[in-house]
């Protein structure tokens, strides 16, 4: 089944205070069995292309994101409210990142969710100038941009993750470039945080990075892949050893490793974790979108991981788990599993991408997965190069990123016909 309506493609004619109260989605009775869907080319009327999104926050009456675009580097905070208005404010940065003219592609970015209740989250987004690899942050709660973290290492951040981990008690803030793994520890409460940067490096080539709690012990473990492989680390033994003048991996081991499955060399490109099954226990997913492959290990634990669950690739699938996110759109205290595919063929249009989701997903089982891509796709669209999922007026939203466009979904083909915002 393909839902793809689009219900609105406004002009966004300035940068601040936009209303579109002719947005309402509750003025859609008569569509409510296919979606309702906010498209917004040149999201605060900048003129950027290639679109990721960072969540800031979300929840009772409003919805709340980032979006970075690529070239020219640009950040665009937007809200939306319960009535359907929008509004947004955005910034150039290109006088900030020095000689950087781009954010790098693919856009590589991360949320951090600690201060979402605030609404004043923090999105970091990989970009490289001159001088090597560096992190851009907007803050959430005014838009506002800083100036950027230096990295360690040779290449544009590739993973980037916030977390509580067992370094601090504070949210820290992981990224891996190249070979080196940095680790920012209470990033938000460093007056330099160049100077408390803490860098390990390693043999190899670095994926992606995510943080969690995938263990018994207090505070979440790192993750992060290397030539495919993924490496589950302590970050307190890290910082020490690093604190320590240490080669980190020299002294420190792995509390795990995962290969992956089929050796597919883009394992650990993209990782979340979720409760797909229902159990309330996290389920790993991980992707490895070069060979088209997405993996899920229900109730995983370090001690004794599960054998995945291969998600079926599409037929003609290119680029299949480039992006992944979780929410349960349903409300059946499942999430579901969203996977997109932004080089798919959709209506006989090459590259204008496709976004599978996943309903009912078990250790042993799936099903046909629900398609959304735009009603009127063009080659090149690359919908689903980004995305995001985050509660907000009493259900589950999804914002998929394009080249050109950012799409807000209030509501998707799962929820059947209640208005979760009434």
């Amino acid at each position: 089944m393909q839902y793809a309506r689009v219900l609105s493609r406004p002009l966004l004619a300035g940068l601040l205070a936009l209303s579109l109260a002719s947005c309402d989605p509750r003025d859609f009775d008569d569509l409510a069995d296919e979606a309702w869907v906010h498209a917004a080319g040149k999201p605060g009327d900048v003129d950027s292309a290639g679109f990721g999104i960072g969540l800031v926050a979300g929840g009772g009456d409003s919805l709340h994101y980032i979006v970075a675009g690529e070239a020219p580097p640009t950040l665009t905070m937007a809200k939306f409210d319960r009535a359907g208005a929008r509004s947004t404010a955005s910034e150039d940065v290109r006088n900030v990142l020095a000689d950087a003219e781009a954010f790098t592609y693919p856009l590589v970015m991360a949320s951090d969710a600690s201060s979402f209740a605030a609404s004043n989250g923090n999105v970091a987004v990989a970009t490289f100038n001159g001088s090597g690899a560096a992190l851009f942050m907007m803050r959430g709660e005014n838009g506002s941009a800083s100036v950027p973290f230096n990295l360690a290492g040779s290449a544009p951040a590739s993973g980037l993750a916030f977390g509580a981990t067992d370094a601090s008690a504070d949210t820290d803030l992981i990224a891996v470039s190249g070979s080196t793994l940095n680790i920012i520890a209470d990033y938000q409460s460093q007056n330099d945080p160049n100077a408390a940067a803490v860098s390990c490096a390693f043999i190899g080539t670095g994926g992606g990075a995510f943080v969690a709690d995938v263990d018994a012990a207090a505070g979440d473990e790192i993750l992060f892949a290397i030539d495919g492989e993924l490496q589950i680390a302590s970050a307190s033994a890290l910082v020490a050893a690093a604190n320590a003048a240490e080669g980190c991996f020299d002294t420190v081991a792995p509390l795990a490793t995962i290969a992956a499955p089929a050796g597919e060399a883009s394992f650990g490109t993209g990782m979340l974790l979720a409760n797909l099954d229902g159990n309330g226990t996290g389920d790993l997913v991980v992707s490895a979108p070069e060979q088209r492959a997405v993996y899920v290990y229900f109730d995983y634990a370090t001690v004794s991981p599960s054998e995945p669950l291969k998600i079926d690739s599409p037929a003609n699938a290119t680029q299949f788990g480039v992006s992944i996110a979780a929410g349960d759109f349903d409300g059946d205290g499942r999430d579901e599993l969203v996977i997109g595919d932004p080089a798919q063929r959709a209506d006989g249009h090459a590259r204008a991408g496709i976004v599978y989701l996943y309903s009912g997903l078990a250790s042993a089982s799936q099903g046909a997965p629900i398609e959304l891509h735009d009603a009127s796709p063009v080659n090149d669209q690359r919908f689903g190069q980004s995305l995001a999922v985050t509660q907000a007026f009493g259900g589950a939203n999804l914002v998929v990123g394009a080249k050109n466009e950012v799409f807000t979904y209030f509501r998707t083909p799962l929820a059947g016909d209640d208005d979760f915002r009434n």
